[in-house]
């Protein structure tokens, strides 16, 4: 990461806040996702709860000041997963129905991570967009994947992503909150 682009994300304006968002499929409300993002100490904690009928998922993210993944849980009735990273190899912890794994891998330098189960990750990743960067690598906890996303400027406040072959549109405020996520292949729509 160039020196400049690691000044910007100094000076990333992450807004601390508690957020509510609904998830409609075919225009239906299938379930919400609950998430939080606050200071702690020199970074941050971003916390999420999606539910979505009798099933509730959890997790948790810890940032460094330059939102940069310093750790990762995530939890549900059927295991959890745990990820430390520290470069240049990261520990990754699953277990699954009772059964625990390890395993050493490399997390991807400056990657993001983006669970499949909770929408509030693409709002971090809108952050460090604002701060000038468009390319990511991208790590999916819940297929145990690395890829790759990109991101482009489609208007006022309105970004096209494409996260693997999976094509997104995001819309923020002024502030930087994200208020709108639509997957158009799925006929998802995630809002505020």
């Amino acid at each position: 990461m160039n020196v400049f682009l690691s000044l910007l994300l100094l000076f990333a304006p992450v807004k601390i806040e508690q957020g509510r968002f609904t998830i409609l499929k075919d225009g239906k409300r299938m379930g919400t996702e609950e998430f939080s993002v606050a200071r702690r100490g020199s970074g941050y904690v971003v916390e999420g709860k999606t539910t979505i009928g009798n099933d509730v998922i959890s997790s948790q993210m810890e940032l460094n000041e330059k939102l940069s993944v310093t750790s990762y849980r995530a939890s549900s009735r059927e295991g959890s997963i745990q990820l430390k990273v520290t470069p240049p190899v990261s520990e990754l912890q699953s277990i699954v129905q009772g059964e625990t794994s390890t395993a050493d891998f490399r997390f991807p330098e400056g990657g993001v991570i983006l669970d499949n189960n909770f929408f509030h990750h693409y709002l971090i990743l809108l952050y460090r967009v604002q701060a000038g960067q468009s390319s990511f690598s991208v790590f999916v906890p819940h297929d145990l994947r690395v890829g790759a996303a990109t991101v482009r400027a489609a208007g006022p406040r309105t970004y096209d992503l494409e996260v693997g072959e999976v094509k997104l549109q995001a819309t923020i405020e002024a502030d930087g909150s994200l208020t709108k996520l639509t997957v158009p292949a799925a006929n998802v729509v995630v809002q505020r």
